[in-house]
């Protein structure tokens, strides 16, 4: 071989290897922008199920996000908590979730505590029911003032509760307030160490045991009362996937069209009773509800009063201490993207401050 062919040899190696180099760096970048799995969680029913209910519900048992990964190889992993909002907030923190699905309260509880998190989307809104022990002389809201009252502090019922009691003419102080979880206010209420409580659809359980009353619910078109929070995204997640949050996103408001839609109620009550709550109570407490305001993804105004009411409420009640600039905490730009995709946009209509659709 002679000396200009041995430099051309040369030179030829040395690029392969370049390309080989680079070709391996390519893939490790391509590695990098890629997260191994993807972690969500949400709030329990209260039974220590890995289920939930509501639109993240859906969203894990029909597989929206598993088919969405699939060809990727990124593994989804659920974790769904007794403990709700504060329990969330607390992983949160820990750095064990990427994306979290709980109330507004807690969700606000938890941003001005330092938490890194975005509001990529609703969840939709709920019933909150208020149970009153059988046999006491309470048929209303106003009829509690005075009584031993169980709500969960610092969730979204203790919200829901707060409002209430306005529209009633009443305040907390009016009421002897006993902190305890979603599964202690059952017992309570069944040994009668409280009056009352405010909660969820648990408590029809105890009405149809003859345990409880049921004196007041949020049940009808959305209202300030109503049960409402957000899907939330780490924020360091959200800026190293950006289009993997996207995707996320995408497959939320695939769960919530499918819950939206009137032929897939008997099948919705099938879903989200896997998370524990009798079946019968689920579908008592969806019947004569709109799905599609129940499992409203929108981010609107409707959705953004919600939040300056209830950051009003947290520092007024001293549970934060500076207002929260929702403007950059809430980012609509993954849903408003999805709903375009998906070409979803019509179904659930823009909504004014009041909740009414905009005409």
């Amino acid at each position: 071989m002679t000396k200009t062919m041995k430099t051309a040899w040369r030179a030829a190696v040395a690029a392969a290897a370049a390309l080989l180099a680079g070709t391996a760096l390519s893939a490790s970048a391509l590695a990098a922008d890629a997260p191994s799995v993807i972690r969500l969680g949400g709030q329990g029913a209260g039974f220590g199920k890995p289920y939930g209910t509501g639109i993240i519900g859906t969203l894990q048992a029909k597989g929206f996000l598993e088919d969405e990964f699939k060809a990727d190889g990124i593994r989804i992993e659920w974790t769904f908590f007794t403990g709700t909002g504060p329990a969330i907030n607390e992983a949160i923190a820990n750095k064990l979730l990427d994306f979290a699905n709980y109330g507004g309260l807690p969700n606000i509880v938890g941003r001005a505590g330092g938490l890194k998190t975005r509001i990529v989307a609703s969840y939709g809104v709920g019933t909150i029911y208020v149970a009153a022990r059988k046999g006491l002389p309470i048929a209303s809201i106003k009829d509690l003032k005075g009584r031993r009252v169980a709500v969960a502090k610092g969730t979204i019922n203790h919200l829901s509760m707060n409002r209430l009691l306005t529209d009633n003419g009443l305040t907390e102080k009016d009421l002897q307030i006993v902190h305890l979880t979603a599964p202690d206010q059952l017992a309570a209420l069944s040994s009668g160490d409280v009056d009352a409580a405010f909660g969820s659809i648990n408590f029809l359980g105890l009405r149809d045991k003859g345990i409880v009353d049921i004196v007041a619910d949020t049940k009808g078109p959305p209202q300030p009362a109503s049960f409402f929070g957000a899907l939330t995204v780490h924020e360091d997640f959200a800026a190293a996937y950006p289009d993997h949050t996207r995707r996320v996103v995408k497959a939320f408001v695939k769960a919530a069209h499918w819950s939206s839609l009137e032929e897939n109620r008997e099948a919705l009550i099938d879903l989200w009773s896997l998370s524990g709550s009798p079946r019968a109570a689920l579908a008592e407490d969806l019947a004569g509800q709109d799905l599609a305001q129940r499992n409203n993804p929108r981010i609107d105004g409707f959705y953004r009063a919600q939040y300056v009411n209830a950051v009003a409420f947290a520092q007024e009640n001293r549970l934060i201490r500076a207002p929260i600039d929702l403007d950059a905490w809430i980012d609509p730009s993954f849903l408003d993207a999805a709903l375009k995709e998906l070409k979803l946009d019509s179904v659930w209509p823009e909504r004014g401050d009041d909740g009414k659709p905009k005409s």
